[in-house]
C-alpha cells in the first residue's frame, strides 16, 4: 500500500504488537515492529522520515521508554513524530512524568481498537496544528517575553490554541505551559460556551462528529455571540492567567484528579494534567466558569 502511513509499534509483548498493527490496519496504517528500545531506535534512525506515529510501551525489557522519547527529541527529524505512550498503570505520578517529557497522548491498558484508533487519529491532528502554529513562534518569542497586562478574547478551540502556542514563552519554566493553557482554553470554549458535556463529547469523538459539532454550536444563534476571555498578569515571580468564559459553569471537582474510571475515556483527563503539569496552582472560582492558572517564574 503505497500510500499508507506508518506506525511504529514499541512494545516487548508479540501478542500486544500484533493485536495493534490489526487495529491501525483498518483505518489504512501499516506498521514496524520493535521488541526493545535498541531495535525502535535502528527503525527510527533508517526510516524515521516515513513513520507518522509512536506508539510506545513504558515498560520495556531494555529502560523506560520515555528514554527513547527523550532521545527522539534530540534529534530535529524525529522529535515531530507524535508519540503515544502505553502503559499498564493508571498511575497519576507515571501519566504526569509523560506529559512533563512533551507527552500528549497516552493509553492504558488494555483498551480497544476504537479507543486506539481515535486516540492515534487525534495525536496525529494535534501534530500537525502545533507544528503549522510553531513555524513563526521563534520571531513573536522576544515581544511576547515583554508582557505584563495583556488581555485576549476567543471563541474557537483553533483561537485557543493559537493562544496556548503564542503564549508559551512568555515565562521559562520547568511546566508544560503550552499543554496547560490549551487544556484550560479549549475547555472554556467546548464545555464553557459550547455547552458540550462529557458524555456528549465522548459519542461525538466516538463517531467522528465533534467538529462538525463545535461548528454548529459557534454558527447557532443560542452560542454565535459568545466568548471567553483571557487575562494574563507577568510580575517578576510569577505569571497569572484567569480565563474566564459564559458558560453556566460545571461540576470541576470531578476532574481535577485522574483516577482509574476514566482510564479507557478519549477525554476527561486534561484538567487534572494541566493542574499537575502546567502549572504551580490551579483552582476553578465560583461555579467553575472561571479559572485561576498561576505559574511560578524560574530563576536563575
Amino acid at each position: 500500500m503505497a500510500d499508507a502511513v506508518t506506525a511504529l509499534v514499541v512494545d516487548d509483548e508479540e501478542m500486544t504488537r500484533a493485536i495493534v498493527a490489526g487495529y491501525l490496519s483498518r483505518i489504512g496504517y501499516r506498521t514496524l515492529e520493535a521488541e526493545t528500545m535498541a531495535q525502535a531506535w535502528e527503525i527510527l534512525s533508517a526510516n524515521g522520515a516515513a513513520i507518522h506515529v509512536v506508539l510506545l510501551d513504558r515498560r520495556l525489557s531494555d529502560g523506560d521508554g520515555l528514554e527513547l522519547y527523550e532521545r527522539m527529541k534530540g534529534m530535529p527529524e524525529l522529535a515531530g513524530i507524535p508519540v503515544i505512550v502505553q502503559t499498564i498503570s493508571d498511575s497519576s505520578a507515571e501519566i504526569a512524568a509523560a506529559i512533563r517529557a512533551g507527552v500528549f497522548y497516552y493509553l492504558i491498558k488494555p483498551y480497544d481498537g476504537a479507543l486506539l484508533r481515535s486516540v492515534v487519529r487525534a495525536a496525529e491532528e494535534t501534530t500537525g496544528r502545533l507544528k503549522s502554529l510553531q513555524g513563526d513562534l521563534r520571531s513573536r518569542s522576544d515581544a511576547i517575553a515583554l508582557l505584563r497586562d495583556a488581555r485576549f478574547r476567543f471563541r474557537t478551540p483553533q483561537e485557543a490554541q493559537n493562544l496556548a502556542i503564542a503564549l508559551s514563552s512568555v515565562a521559562s519554566t520547568g511546566h508544560s505551559l503550552t499543554f496547560g493553557l490549551s487544556e484550560i482554553l479549549v475547555n472554556a470554549v467546548e464545555h464553557g460556551n459550547l455547552g458540550i458535556g462529557f458524555e456528549a463529547k465522548g459519542r461525538l469523538k466516538a463517531s467522528g462528529m465533534l467538529s462538525r459539532e463545535i461548528e454548529a454550536r459557534l454558527a447557532s444563534s443560542e452560542h454565535r455571540d459568545k466568548y471567553a476571555t483571557l487575562h494574563v498578569e507577568r510580575s517578576d515571580s510569577r505569571v497569572i492567567f484567569t480565563v474566564t468564559d459564559m458558560g453556566p459553569g460545571f461540576d470541576f471537582n470531578r476532574y481535577l484528579s485522574v483516577d482509574a474510571s476514566q482510564s479507557h475515556a478519549t477525554h476527561g483527563r486534561g484538567i487534572a494534567l494541566a493542574r499537575m503539569v502546567g502549572f504551580d496552582q490551579l483552582t476553578f472560582v465560583g461555579t467553575g466558569n472561571r479559572v485561576v492558572g498561576i505559574v511560578n517564574l524560574d530563576r536563575e
